[in-house]
């Protein structure tokens, strides 16, 4: 059903222009400097271009141990360093624009890091962009800043326990272009937030798997739109009723999301359902999970507000406020009463 639903949106918001991810700033001990999560114009099948094997070398100075060190050409500064995390994958990538598309073939990469598996550079043009990718051993929070010539990254493991964390699942475009309105609704609150895709490429059921266990999620959140008749128009939220869970479950969870996003969105709360059961990753999550759809592509008033830029982002600000709210009954840092989340 997500299948066939994903391609008929993108037939429906093909005319649309992509949003670019949101900007992550990180600073660095001694300058402040930008380094941006890859936008749609970094987004790239590095699988279709051949890739090289980065040489690794051993630190041989105090400050370059227990991080990573990428060199970078001169003349490269923040604004040609790009960043993707693809959490399902346990991979970190940097799109770097450098000046020569040989330059990591002759100039190694330094750290001691056992969580780094393996890494790889691939030469995108003849002009000097290339993307490096780092394959980790598991699930792992990044620190990243720039230095004089080179890049230092550093991989932290959360204790997730103590955390608020949400895995969100866009399960098509409309939900991948929810992405960057979301983090800046969340990025003041201590939430820590996976995505399962940032792109067109839909994880399948055993890494979404994979990554709720990994993060230990509190809330597993698919976003996307209906398909479903014509004269329905509005916010619908479908939930696991096959995996109960007491307390705060599938139902508080997507009452809640639906409540908030029918609210900021203006539109109508055509109510709750139980999910399809061929959506077995919401049938396979053991955690509190909901499937929030913002709108119905078989609806035209629905249609129109998808092509919107401003009803996305009222989307994202009300599951936002769903997410605090759901927080609020059910978190694992504060210790409150259960509540059946009515």
């Amino acid at each position: 059903m997500i299948e066939d639903k994903l391609k008929k949106t993108a037939i429906f918001t093909g005319i649309f222009v992509a949003l670019s991810l949101s900007i992550m700033f990180y600073r660095a001990a001694t300058k402040s400097v930008m380094i941006a999560e890859a936008g749609d114009a970094y987004k790239t099948n590095v699988g279709d271009i051949r890739q090289y094997d980065l040489r690794f070398d051993k630190p041989d100075k105090d400050s370059e141990e227990g991080v990573l060190v990428i060199p970078l050409e001169s003349g490269v500064t923040s604004d040609n360093i790009q960043f993707v995390e693809k959490h399902v994958r346990h991979q970190f990538v940097l799109y770097i624009n450098g000046k020569t598309p040989d330059f990591y073939s002759n100039n190694s990469v330094i750290s001691d890091l056992e969580c780094i598996e393996s890494g790889t550079y691939a030469p995108l043009n003849d002009k000097g962009m290339v993307c490096l990718t780092f394959e980790l051993d598991g699930l792992y929070q990044n620190e990243t800043s720039l230095g004089d010539g080179e890049i230092t990254v550093s991989f932290n493991k959360t204790d997730y326990e103590s955390e608020n964390v949400v895995v969100i699942d866009p399960v098509d475009e409309i939900g991948v272009q929810m992405i960057p309105y979301i983090k800046t609704a969340l990025g003041n609150d201590d939430i820590i937030l996976y995505f399962t895709t940032l792109d067109d490429h839909l994880a399948g059921d055993e890494e979404v798997m994979g990554l709720i266990k990994d993060s230990q999620a509190d809330f597993y959140i698919q976003l996307g739109v209906d398909d479903t008749r014509e004269s329905d128009s509005g916010i619908r939220t479908y939930y696991n009723d096959r995996f109960f869970i007491r307390g705060f479950g599938n139902v508080q969870l997507a009452d809640k999301l639906e409540m908030n996003l029918a609210k900021a969105a203006e539109c109508n709360a055509l109510g709750l359902a139980a999910a399809d059961e061929s959506n077995q990753k919401l049938s396979y999550s053991v955690v509190p999970s909901a499937f929030a759809t913002i709108g119905n592509i078989n609806n035209r008033v629905d249609l129109e507000r998808l092509g919107k830029d401003s009803y996305i982002e009222k989307c994202a600000e009300g599951l936002a406020e769903g997410i605090r709210t759901s927080f609020s009954i059910n978190s694992p840092i504060v210790d409150e009463p259960e509540s059946d989340g009515k």
